[in-house]
């Protein structure tokens, strides 16, 4: 019989990438969306759509009712835990013996952003809750780097505020091909891994790698944190938002996501994709 899967936040970046492989594997999906629209484009690749708030709570149960497992991702923001409780809670109603959550990299209760302590709780509700759960916590997104292709198209140069920390970031396809393995096939009950690349680089020496790629310099410029959070209240992202990455950019350039790991592959049995190969096929293109 057909393993049957939830996964709600469906329309969102990192769920494209795991929709596909779950439908490819014969799994039945539910893809939970708001927009319908985007239901029916997640319809036409083989999913069956529920179109629902992520805080009804009754839409959720329902949805969730008869799937061996749900893929809990939820997008980021004040009201996250919120939620992804509102997530959690459905499941344990209707008897799912398996939660796969997207988690972020350092969630804790002390941790350096307000986005890493929602995951926490999150993540804390999930283990209380008594189902089977799996939780990811992936460092920072290689493709975060595509928001400076189009500085470094008009001035070679891109712009962050972290200083010269080195990263162990990770491929979002990675995490699509883990959260597509864990509910395609199951296993990994009360494990929580956290989740980098194959190498922790600088963006200076990303920088490099992206303009061997490109075929054109490409600078890296270290800006104060107070200017990354300008620059995400210019793009329309509020407060919330700018107030997060200015305390990420403080905590990575103090090393704080310094770090690799063998965990993708513990999960997929591929190991991570490395930056140059994440530059040549997807960033590079960006540029043509």
């Amino acid at each position: 019989m057909a393993r049957k899967v939830l996964i709600t936040g469906a329309s969102g970046n990192v769920a494209a990438g795991v929709l596909p492989q779950l439908i490819k594997e014969g799994v039945e999906v539910k893809a939970y969306v708001r927009d319908a629209a985007k239901g029916e484009k997640l319809k036409a690749l083989g999913a069956e759509p529920v179109m629902g708030d992520f805080l009804d709570g009754a839409k959720l149960e329902a949805a969730s009712k008869g799937m061996d497992a749900v893929i809990s991702i939820t997008p980021p923001g004040p009201t996250a835990a919120e939620q992804a409780s509102a997530i959690t809670q459905a499941a344990k109603r209707a008897g799912v013996s398996h939660i796969i959550r997207l988690s972020a990299v350092g969630a804790a209760a002390d941790a350096p952003t307000d986005n890493g302590k929602l995951h926490y709780k999150t993540d804390a509700e999930i283990i209380e809750s008594g189902i089977p759960y799996t939780i990811l916590r992936p460092n920072f997104f290689m493709q975060n780097l595509l928001m400076s292709v189009p500085t470094i198209q008009a001035q070679g140069s891109m712009y962050w505020g972290m200083g010269e920390g080195s990263i162990g970031l990770i491929d979002v396809r990675d995490i699509a091909d883990s959260l597509a393995a864990l509910g395609a096939f199951g296993g990994h009950h009360g494990q929580i891994y956290v989740q980098t690349g194959s190498e922790s680089l600088t963006f200076a020496e990303m920088a490099e790698i992206i303009s061997e790629a490109i075929g054109k310099p490409v600078k890296y410029t270290a800006i104060p944190v107070e200017a990354v959070g300008e620059a995400i209240r210019g793009f329309g992202m509020g407060d919330w938002f700018a107030q997060v990455m200015m305390d990420y950019s403080r905590a990575y350039a103090r090393g704080w996501g310094d770090f690799v790991n063998g965990n993708v592959e513990a999960i997929t049995g591929n190991p991570a994709r490395s930056f140059s190969q994440f530059v040549k096929e997807v960033m590079a293109p960006a540029f043509k």
